[in-house]
C-alpha cells in the first residue's frame, strides 16, 4: 500500500480490479505500516489490516491470516511484494482448505527466476545477462566492482539498485542496501541502451495469457519508472516468451530487458515476480491484466454473478486450478489486432498509450491512523 517515490504495486492492483466491470465484491489491503498512504486514499480499500512484516516469519504471518479470516471473508489473495511471497507461497495449501485462492508460482519457480539465478534462466532462454558479482563481504567490494568495471549498479537482493561512478559510491551504496536487504549485495555491469518493461501473467506451462509491454521514459532516483509508453516489437516479444518458457511461470510477473544501443541485443535485467507498481496502465492501455487474473480464476461468467456465487462455482469447477494444480479458465480474444509475432492465446494492450506519475497529498483522519495503528484493523464497510 507505499505509494511514495518508491511506491509498491498494491494501490495500481486495486484500482484495476476496481475498474473490473464485473467486480461487485470488497476489497481488504494488507500493509506492514500504518503510514502506507495509499491505505487513506478515498475508494480504494473497504478493509485494512496490519500485517507483520516478512521478516517475522511464515508462522507469525499464518496466525495473523487466522485472525483476519475469522474477522472478514476473502475469495483472493494477491501477494505483491517479492520479500513476502514465499511465506505465502508455503501457506497456500492450508489457505485454500480455508477458501482463500491464490494464483502464485512454486517454490521452485520462485528460486529460478531469484537475482542470483538468472545468468541459468539467460542461458537456456538464450538472451544476453550483465555480468553479475554476488558480494558476501564489504572485504570484496571493492575487487568486484574493479573486477566489471565502473560504473556499475548495486543492487540488493530483493529491491533497489544504484548507480556506482566510483569506489566512494560503491561503498556508500552498498551499506545503505545492506542496512536493509542484507548480503549478497549484487554488483551488475551497466549495459546502455533502451530499457523496457514488461507485465504479464504466465500460465504456468510456459504460455502468456496477457501481456503490457512499454518503454520508460522517466526514472525515479531509485530507478523506478516514473513515465513510460506502449510498444510493440516482435522482437521483444519473443524474447520474453523464451524467457518465460524457460521458466514455465505461474502467475504475474514484471520483465525488465535493456535493448544495447551498440548492437541491438536483449538483456535481462530482472524478474520480478509480482505485478509492478505502474501495474495500472495495464488496464488504462487496454489490457487489464489483475482483471484478467480474476477472469482466468474465477470466469467470466462468475464475475457477474454475486461474490458468494462466483466463489463457490470457481471451487467445483475442474479447470480451475491453481500452480501446478491449476489450469486457468481459456482466456478472451486479444484486445488488439493479431499479428504474426502474437498467438490467439495472449492478450495485448493497445501500442502508442503513455503514462505519466503525479505525487499528490492524502488528507486523511487522525481517527483512523489511530485506530489502524492501535487495533492493527481499519474497517470503512462492513
Amino acid at each position: 500500500m507505499i505509494a511514495s517515490e518508491s511506491p509498491g504495486p498494491g494501490m495500481g492492483i486495486i484500482r484495476c480490479i476496481r475498474e473490473h466491470p464485473g467486480f461487485k465484491g470488497k476489497i481488504i489491503g494488507f500493509a506492514y505500516d500504518a503510514k502506507e498512504s495509499a491505505i487513506y486514499l478515498p475508494g480504494l480499500c473497504d478493509q485494512v489490516f496490519l500485517i507483520p512484516y516478512p521478516s517475522a516469519g511464515t508462522e507469525s504471518l499464518s496466525e495473523r491470516l487466522d485472525y483476519i479470516l475469522s474477522k472478514t471473508r476473502i475469495d483472493l489473495m494477491i501477494p505483491s511484494l517479492d520479500s513476502e511471497l514465499d511465506s505465502f507461497i508455503r501457506l497456500s495449501p492450508r489457505l485454500k482448505k480455508m477458501g482463500v485462492m491464490m494464483w502464485l508460482p512454486t517454490s521452485a519457480m520462485l528460486e529460478a527466476r531469484s537475482k542470483k539465478h538468472l545468468a541459468n534462466v539467460c542461458a537456456e532462454a538464450r538472451c544476453g545477462y550483465p555480468r553479475t558479482i554476488a558480494v558476501n563481504s564489504f572485504e570484496k567490494l571493492i575487487a568486484g566492482a574493479e573486477e566489471i568495471g565502473f560504473p556499475v549498479f548495486v543492487k540488493g537482493i530483493f529491491y533497489e539498485a544504484e548507480l556506482a561512478r566510483n569506489v566512494a559510491e560503491l561503498e556508500k551504496s552498498a551499506r545503505s542496501i545492506f542496512s536493509r536487504w542484507g548480503f549478497p549485495v549484487l554488483l551488475q555491469e551497466l549495459v546502455v541502451g533502451d530499457e523496457f518493461d514488461i507485465a504479464l501473467l504466465g500460465d504456468g506451462k510456459g504460455g502468456i495469457l496477457g501481456m503490457t509491454a512499454m518503454r520508460k521514459m522517466q526514472l525515479s532516483s531509485k530507478n523506478k519508472a516514473w513515465g513510460g509508453m506502449t510498444i510493440e516489437s516482435a522482437d521483444l516479444l519473443k524474447a520474453v516468451r523464451k524467457i518465460i518458457k524457460a521458466l514455465a511461470w505461474c502467475g504475474p510477473m514484471e520483465v525488465e530487458i535493456i535493448r544495447r544501443k551498440s548492437d541491438g541485443k536483449f538483456f535481462l535485467i530482472e524478474l520480478n515476480p509480482r505485478f509492478p507498481a505502474w501495474i495500472y496502465f495495464s488496464y488504462g492501455s487496454g489490457c487489464n491484466l489483475p482483471g484478467l487474473m480474476l477472469d482466468h480464476l474465477f470466469g467470466k461468467d462468475e464475475m457477474s454473478a454475486s461474490p458468494d456465487e462466483a466463489f463457490e462455482s470457481a471451487k467445483s469447477s475442474k479447470s480451475s486450478k491453481l500452480a501446478k494444480s491449476a489450469k486457468p479458465t481459456a482466456p478472451a480474444k486479444p484486445t488488439a489486432p493479431a499479428k504474426s509475432a502474437r498467438t490467439a492465446r495472449t492478450r495485448f494492450s493497445e501500442p502508442g498509450k503513455m503514462f505519466l506519475r503525479v505525487a499528490t497529498d492524502i488528507i486523511c483522519s487522525m481517527d483512523e491512523y489511530e485506530a489502524l495503528l492501535v487495533k492493527g484493523e481499519l474497517f470503512r464497510n462492513k
